[in-house]
């Protein structure tokens, strides 16, 4: 077996630190992404109508790719109402507890596999603050386009959007589908489950429907989540690879 040319805090990206020291240091970098989270939103809050013009485009766009699947989500929506609250519901109890949990479960029994998703997690939304940042696109819900918005009627609310903290205009990409896909593609390496293992599959497909059908994101965002998530899965990996080489000269 390999041994990792690594040490110290270059550690830390294989695995987590030991003890309480450790869980300060994750506990740190989650205050740290949280930070970066709250700057970007900070930096993007007078952008509101250069976001509304960003998503006219971006509709314009899935027109010409027949991919303007919007309005007959939110038909279903308006068809059957307690789809609206169920909705509202996954959205926001589907989405950060979910990855929460996963973090906390493989923290404890998977410590490789919990750096994994972490550096993941790390290096997609990076990605994604840098596209928040430079093309600010509002969902759905606050445009003039007609489309409802479901959330807002919920008893959810507070939590879907916490104020001063949520980004009202960071729509692509969806960290809600991109987060959860890097989840399922971590826990499907460790567990043998059957019933895990579908979950893992069925649970980022429900949750692209919410996010289009709840008015918070449009079809073309879903992808762009995909995206992010692969490309933090990639970084996660090549750290990984980085850290089994052994040292030259061995």
């Amino acid at each position: 077996m390999a041994t990792s040319s690594l040490s110290g805090p270059s550690s830390l990206l294989l695995t987590r630190g030991p003890g309480l020291v450790g869980l300060l240091v994750e506990i740190g970098i989650v205050a740290v992404a949280l930070v970066a989270n709250l700057a970007v939103r900070w930096l993007t809050l007078d952008d509101l109508a250069l976001a509304v013009s960003h998503a006219h485009d971006l509709l314009a766009l899935e027109e010409a790719w027949g991919l303007d699947w919007e309005h007959a989500a939110q038909d279903a929506v308006r068809a059957v109402p307690w789809l609206g609250t169920f909705g509202a519901w996954f959205y926001v109890w589907g989405y950060l507890p979910v990855v929460a949990l996963a973090l906390v479960v493989l923290y404890v029994r998977h410590p490789p596999a919990y750096a994994r998703l972490r550096n993941a997690l790390l290096a997609g939304g990076l990605v994604g603050l840098a596209v928040y940042l430079l093309y600010p696109l509002a969902p759905p819900r606050l445009t003039d386009l007609g489309y409802a918005d479901p959330i807002a009627s919920s008893l959810v609310e507070p939590s879907a959007r916490p104020v001063g903290i949520a980004n009202e205009i960071a729509a692509m990409p969806s960290f809600h589908v991109g987060y959860l896909v890097v989840v399922s593609v971590v826990v499907l390496g460790v567990t043998d489950s059957a019933l895990v293992r579908a979950w893992c599959v069925l649970h980022p497909l429900l949750m692209a429907w919410v996010v289009v059908a709840t008015g918070n994101h449009w079809v073309l965002d879903l992808p762009a989540g995909v995206a992010v998530a692969v490309l933090g899965l990639w970084v996660a990996d090549r750290i990984a690879r980085t850290g089994d080489e052994p040292p030259a000269g061995r």
